[in-house]
C-alpha cells in the first residue's frame, strides 16, 4: 500500500510540472506568434519609480476585434499567472512529499 501511495505522489508531481510547462509554452506562443490587437489607451497615467520616474499613458490590447481562439485570449491577459502560481505551489509540496518519503 505504501508503494502505491509513493507512485501516486510521483505521478501527480510529474503531471503538475508538465501542466506548468504547458501553461508557460501556451502563453509564450499566444503572446509572440498570434496576431496583436490594437492598443487602446485607458486614460490612466502610469509612473515608474514610486511616481518619480518617467510617466506614460497606460494602454491595453483590444482582444474583442481579434479573430483568435478563446484560449489565446486567456493567455494574452495576465489571468493565466494565477493558475500557474497555484500549480507551482502544488509542485513544491509534491516534491517535498517525495523527498520526505525517500528518507
Amino acid at each position: 500500500m505504501k508503494q502505491f501511495k509513493k507512485k501516486i505522489v510521483f505521478i501527480s508531481f510529474v503531471i503538475i510540472w508538465i501542466a506548468c510547462t504547458v501553461l508557460v509554452v501556451l502563453a509564450y506562443y499566444a503572446n509572440h506568434y498570434l496576431p496583436k490587437g490594437e492598443m487602446i489607451y485607458t486614460g490612466e497615467t502610469v509612473c515608474m519609480n514610486d511616481d518619480r520616474g518617467p510617466c506614460s499613458p497606460e494602454a491595453v490590447e483590444d482582444l474583442n476585434s481579434q479573430n483568435i481562439p478563446n484560449w489565446a485570449k486567456f493567455f494574452k491577459n495576465d489571468t493565466w499567472i494565477l493558475p500557474l502560481i497555484g500549480l507551482i505551489i502544488l509542485g513544491i509540496f509534491a516534491s517535498t512529499k517525495i523527498k520526505m518519503d525517500k528518507k
